[in-house]
């Protein structure tokens, strides 16, 4: 059928929402040009979370800022027309729309408990940044005067998001107000001082980026994970830059660069730089007691981390999800040796792995029956028909919890060991029976294997184990329209259909592209930056559709034409490079009051 989408909802000077996913919503406030936009869309929010709290089986769910957008997710349900969330979302309406709007200091009051009151932040920048004298030739002043403008004006953090601890800052000059560059950079230093897009902002560690650079901000840390609050920067702090002369280029988050990165709508792996052979785990803690076990890797490819369930309900904070790619395969991984199913296991993308037990250790790959491996044993594990696998240990990859998780988001330099991908020399501590146990777990002892030789493989590893066999090449995934048809000529939906479609080889947990079809836009890329959740597909601006993984960026700046749902998302992930695959728009019950 040929799909049209149809704005629905309460409509106040063009105010509107959409599905965006299961259990999602994406709202626009209709506030683009509004000059109080921060303040109406966090008291639009305010009322949302409270409205959402008092709403049986609702409360759960997440409420994320955008520019003038709310993006709710995690609700138990598809959304209705006239069900109680609806009602929620036309309250947030009026209030972003009450004259006159909260200050955001009132505002900040009203919203759910924070971490942190609104501050006042002082942060000293030298401007040397390579982008100056072309952003004051864009401006038509000097350079001098582009540094008063910038140190003259008090922003406000209207919302977090791009990499963890980036806060975007609106109230610039606006004669600082500038698009993206047209070409992004590779890497961005940490501490860098930018503005695009009436924006103003600093990257908290190394990065892809797209900004213009004015400087370096020196003393202080963005985002820190063992700080409570991580993020230093909260919605409705303000800030002052001052300039100072020439300081050290490693005093704002030296700790956290080199790791992976990504930009909007734009993924990049920069190479790891780390100390090869390491024997503990990098995050401060003693080795476990050799009783309880651990393995060693021998090898491992390229991305290989630790991954547990994951940090949903923590975009607000500027945080990903994470969490395994394909959860079917990793649950079926830890159930098969007795753990919970979202124990912590290892991802394995796209190559081979070998460890060596040290201890005895039962592990599962895939799911396939569990095996027992004596001190000293090693494993060898295949790389399989699908793109990714897991190899789960019973009692679990005993690695510190970093914000309610171990799952390794190495964008943060969070979780996992150290945060950061898997490489040669690894131990990894293994967890007792107690904290991996889940259903099952006396069923799986009794039912695991002795290895009988060096170097033999799992049983069941060579076929992809119990969960499926193959990579579903030539699959056709499901999607449901996304919050940005607008954006797109009428029949994109019908055309991203009809496409036949590979996957690339430029992808990683952040994103992965497709090449093949082009998908037809109009229009330039968002204005604003607007939150992203897993499973969006973005469309750049040459028609190339990138499918968001889980450690996608919080917000993105290419518009979002279709959303896979968490079954399709798992069966994309097992996709090798050069799969083909095709798209079908899933028309609902309730999805009938967004499609005509």
């Amino acid at each position: 059928m040929r799909a049209r989408v149809r704005q629905r909802g309460a409509s106040m000077s063009g105010a509107r929402w959409r599905a965006y996913g299961e259990g999602g919503i994406y709202v626009d406030l209709g506030l683009e040009e509004a000059r109080d936009r921060a303040a109406r869309t966090h008291a639009a929010a305010a009322v949302l979370r409270e409205t959402l709290r008092e709403t049986p089986g609702k409360h759960a769910a997440e409420v994320v800022v955008g520019a003038g957008v709310l993006v709710v997710v995690g609700l138990e349900a598809e959304v209705g027309e006239d069900d109680s969330v609806a009602r929620a979302v036309a309250a947030a309406v009026q209030a972003a729309w009450a004259t006159p709007a909260m200050p955001m200091p009132m505002v900040q009051a009203a919203q759910a408990p924070r971490e942190s009151g609104t501050r006042l932040h002082t942060l000293q920048v030298v401007y040397d940044g390579p982008d100056l004298a072309e952003v004051a030739a864009a401006a038509g002043m000097s350079e001098e005067e582009v540094i008063a403008r910038h140190t003259g004006a008090e922003v406000v953090v209207e919302l977090l998001g791009f990499l963890p601890g980036f806060a975007y800052c609106s109230g610039v000059d606006p004669r600082l107000v500038l698009p993206r560059r047209s070409s992004p950079r590779k890497a961005v230093p940490a501490g860098s001082v930018a503005v695009a897009g009436g924006f103003t902002g600093i990257y908290p560690r190394t990065s892809p980026g797209g900004w213009w650079l004015l400087g370096r901000a020196v003393g202080v840390t963005l985002f820190d994970a063992d700080r409570e609050p991580p993020t230093l920067l909260a919605p409705g702090d303000r800030m002052r830059f001052v300039r100072v002369a020439s300081a050290p280029v490693t005093a704002l988050g030296a700790r956290q660069e080199g790791l992976t990165g990504q930009t909007d709508g734009v993924t990049e792996t920069p190479a790891v730089e780390a100390q090869a052979g390491e024997m503990q785990a990098q995050d401060g803690r003693a080795q476990r007691p050799a009783a309880l076990g651990a393995i060693i890797l021998l090898s491992a490819p390229p991305g290989a981390t630790v991954q547990d369930g994951g940090r949903p309900g923590q975009l607000a904070r500027g945080l990903p999800p994470s969490g395994p790619l394909d959860a079917e395969t990793h649950g079926a991984a830890n159930a098969a040796v007795g753990n919970a199913r979202d124990a912590a296991a290892i991802e394995i993308p796209l190559g081979s792995m070998e460890m060596q037990a040290i201890g005895e250790v039962v592990v599962s790959v895939d799911g396939a029956p569990a095996v027992r491996l004596a001190d000293g044993e090693r494993l060898q594990v295949p790389a399989g028909p699908a793109a990714v696998r897991y190899l789960a240990v019973r009692g679990g990859v005993d690695v510190a919890v970093q914000l309610g998780a171990r799952a390794t988001l190495a964008a943060a330099g969070l979780g996992g060991l150290g945060g950061r991908p898997l490489r040669r020399g690894d131990r990894l501590p293994v967890g007792g029976a107690e904290e991996g146990a889940g259903e099952g777990n006396a069923r799986a002892q009794e039912e695991a294997q002795e290895g009988t030789q060096e170097s033999a493989p799992a049983r069941g590893a060579e076929d992809g184990g119990s969960v499926r066999r193959s990579d579903d090449a030539g699959a056709v995934l499901v999607v449901t329209p996304g919050p940005h048809v607008d954006r797109f000529p009428e029949g994109a939906l019908d055309a991203l259909c009809a496409g036949v479609f590979r996957v690339s080889r430029l992808g990683d947990r952040v994103g992965v592209r497709l090449e093949g079809t082009r998908v037809p836009r109009v229009g330039p890329d968002l204005a604003l930056p607007s939150p992203m959740i897993r499973g969006a597909m973005q469309v750049t601006t040459d028609g190339t559709p990138i499918v968001l993984g889980p450690d996608h960026p919080v917000t993105g700046g290419y518009p979002v034409l279709a959303v896979l749902g968490r079954t399709e998302q798992a069966r994309f992930a097992r996709m090798r490079p050069g799969n083909e695959v095709r798209f079908a728009l899933k028309v609902s019950v309730s999805m009938a009051v967004l499609l005509a």
